[in-house]
């Protein structure tokens, strides 16, 4: 069964391969100390969180830094745990709300907590916890990658934190992603009545995008790591309402009754990250195109979609020049924006 699969994904690897692309590169800030999230801002600067400090540096378009930021008070650095994403309230130009994914502790166990700040003149306040996250004591697998759409609902995604068999639990957060009003209540249409919960079966979650074009909503997780199953196995995943991704019972391109096996799966591990669909113009041919930022890989995966939204061509970028690679996204000025968890951004066009 196992041969079967590796033999299949190595003719698909060679099946999507595209043509390499031509682009410039540029180390365009350095020094940060393990930076997590990088985000552009409505207003068109750059907006970078520190996992360990806790701290969120913001640069105008010409990567000069404005100001460094204090997040929130009751963060808890913890192994792969600490500050972790950042989200824009899609009025942020008018009512300067943002929001923080971060790790807190209680006692021996950490979770997740997403919360609602204020943004003025350089402070957070008027912190609002919206969600608790999936609890245990393990330092791994929080997850933690937030997310508008075009209607305003906010959604989070959770690690199943090494308890997996808890990602099949509905009553747990471990292993999901979850959709809510910004707020923090429940939409009454979430497809588990009276659930936060919009998507089941994860294992660790760390990028979630929406496609431009489509709307189509795809996230990218790792795969298992040998203490848990074979390894490898990390996917790209199409997100839709009530699905059940299968982890524990299913990974790698099993699947099973009632489970949504991923649209792409990668064997060795990549280890995907943040992820960013491309709207810039610096680089026209990666238009709408999906960049995955890949720590284990150290490299970026693009992905080129049809028009009904499925995946048709495969390219790997930068491999093995900037170590791991944590995020990505699209600049204001047109340019892809590259972060490395050794505290580099790196700009291509």
């Amino acid at each position: 069964m196992k041969k079967t699969i590796i033999i299949f994904l190595s003719f698909v690897a060679i099946f999507f391969a595209m043509k390499t692309s031509a682009f410039t590169e540029k180390v365009v800030i350095s020094g940060m100390d393990r930076p997590w999230a990088v985000v552009s801002s409505p207003d068109g600067n750059i907006w970078i969180t520190e996992k360990r400090s806790g701290n969120i540096y913001v640069y105008n378009s010409k990567f000069e830094r404005l100001q460094k930021i204090k997040g929130p008070e009751n963060m808890s650095s913890y192994v792969e745990g600490g500050l972790m994403d950042l989200a824009f309230h899609p009025q942020f130009k008018e009512n300067q709300l943002l929001y923080l994914s971060y790790s807190v502790r209680n006692g021996s166990k950490y979770r997740i907590q997403v919360a609602q700040f204020k943004y003025a003149k350089g402070v957070l306040t008027n912190q609002k916890v919206i969600i608790e996250g999936a609890e245990g004591e393990a330092g791994n697998h929080f997850g933690s990658r937030l997310l508008f759409d075009s209607k305003g609902f906010l959604y989070a995604t959770f690690g199943e934190r090494i308890e997996k068999e808890k990602a099949q639990d509905m009553n747990l957060l471990h292993g999901k992603i979850v959709r809510l009003h910004d707020d923090g209540s429940i939409p009454k249409d979430n497809p588990f009545a009276k659930s936060a919960i919009y998507s089941l079966g994860h294992r660790n979650p760390q990028g979630l995008v929406i496609h431009p074009i489509s709307g189509k909503m795809y996230d990218t997780e790792h795969g298992p790591s040998s203490f848990d199953a074979p390894p490898g196995g990390d996917e790209i995943n199409e997100i839709t309402a009530g699905a059940n991704y299968g982890w524990p019972q299913y990974h790698h391109r099993e699947n099973g009754p009632g489970k949504t096996a991923p649209l792409l799966e990668y064997t060795p591990a990549i280890a995907p990250s943040g992820a960013i669909f491309y709207t810039g113009t610096a680089i026209p041919e990666w238009k709408n195109d999906l960049f995955v930022a890949c720590l284990r890989g150290q490299q970026v995966l693009r992905v080129r979609f049809n028009q009904k939204g499925k995946p048709t061509d495969t390219e790997f970028l930068l491999k093995d020049k900037y170590g791991r690679l944590r995020d990505v996204e699209t600049s204001s000025d047109g340019s892809l924006l590259v972060l490395a968890e050794d505290g580099r951004l790196i700009q291509l066009k």
